[in-house]
């Protein structure tokens, strides 16, 4: 009877010490007096993102960003979609310009289409690390952070940027929803 017990206490610290070791490692921002509740349409802006050697392209990166946003509540835009309407509404395209002007443009635009949007800046140190940053659409007011860091076996592909989008998705709703109840 010791014997079984002792080998129940090992399974369980092994099986509780795996889910640790395989979570990735992330952080939540929200600056004092940020209303995220109000987000109902949240935009996908260009990230900021340099692919490294067989690593996915902004435009994959982009992709699995708007895929990951099936898990959200709230309704996502993707970039294509920001950038097609502040074409038809100003004439101007913003993926021909250079990334700062279609920053700027965006930023003056996307409150036509969205109450927020997400800016994406990826490092690609030892680990890959996400900083989702989300800002108030027309005051550009920091409204959320989210830090993810992937797991050192996680390897730059689509699917690594799915599940870190999944995650930030999941977190914001999350978020929303504790800020909701105070």
């Amino acid at each position: 009877m010791k014997k079984i017990v002792q080998v129940m206490l090992f399974v369980c610290l092994t099986v509780f010490g795996m889910q640790v070791a395989f979570a990735n490692s992330d952080k939540v921002t929200i600056p004092e007096g940020a209303d995220i509740v109000s987000v109902k349409r949240l935009a996908l802006a260009a990230p900021l993102y340099t692919p490294t050697k067989d690593a996915p392209t902004k435009e994959e990166l982009l992709a699995s960003m708007y895929e990951a946003s099936n898990v959200a509540r709230s309704y996502v835009l993707s970039y294509d979609m920001v950038a097609a309407d502040i074409q038809k509404n100003t004439g101007v395209d913003i993926k021909s310009l250079d990334r700062r002007q279609a920053a700027k443009i965006y930023k003056e635009n996307v409150a036509a289409d969205a109450d927020a949007y997400v800016v994406l800046t990826v490092a690609n140190n030892s680990r890959i690390v996400f900083f989702f940053d989300v800002y108030r659409s027309g005051t550009n007011e920091l409204l959320y952070t989210y830090q993810i860091v992937a797991n050192r076996s996680q390897k730059a592909n689509t699917e690594t940027y799915k599940a870190l989008s999944e995650q930030f998705y999941k977190n914001f709703e999350r978020s929303a929803n504790e800020q909701a109840k105070k």
